[in-house]
């Protein structure tokens, strides 16, 4: 029988595979690989089987990581010592300097690389963000930075047409489409 993490890829196969439509919004050009937060190591050490599938279906693969988002802004923050000793202090500086440092260094990452319209940027480590910035105001802001399919790694659930990270707090509704096992 095959484990939950296998279904995981069978079912993101069905889609990479798929006829892409041209003519979708970059909302909608949004994948959501949804499955259970405790699975999240399962699906990081599969990650290499998730590429291996976008490649064998004739696209490009390009992965970026928010694991480090907020340590490099935090260490290039001209206050991080004042904010280690009053992190309260802080709080106002995540809603609109964290969230535009984090916006701007993902749009840098996807500008790296030579992304087109056959190519799957992957996003790993989102839960990285809760507590510092909301998932989905950085997808709203880049969405139109990636030509091809977005895939966001997603440890949480999707219900009723809302995504929830980590289960964590209300969802939000999205016109990604979501990719369950």
């Amino acid at each position: 029988m095959a484990n939950n993490i296998d279904g995981l890829i069978q079912a993101y196969e069905k889609v990479v595979s798929g006829k892409w439509q041209e003519t979708l919004s970059a909302q909608e050009r949004i994948w959501f690989l949804v499955y259970d937060p405790d699975s999240q190591r399962k699906v990081d050490f599969r990650l290499i089987d998730f590429e291996n599938t976008t490649k064998k279906a004739g696209k490009k693969w390009v992965r970026i990581s928010f694991k480090d988002c907020f340590p490099d802004w935090m260490a290039s923050h001209e206050y991080r010592e004042e904010y280690f000793s009053d992190p309260e202090s802080l709080i106002d500086q995540l809603e609109f300097d964290f969230k535009a440092f984090a916006i701007e260094n993902t749009i840098q990452k996807i500008r790296n690389h030579q992304i087109d319209n056959e190519t799957v940027v992957a996003f790993t480590d989102v839960a990285s963000l809760l507590g510092f910035a909301r998932l989905s105001d950085i997808l709203n802001s880049i969405a139109g930075e990636v030509k091809g399919r977005l895939l966001v790694f997603f440890p949480g659930e999707f219900e009723k047409n809302q995504f929830r990270l980590l289960n964590a707090r209300d969802g939000w509704s999205y016109l990604a489409r979501p990719i369950t096992a």
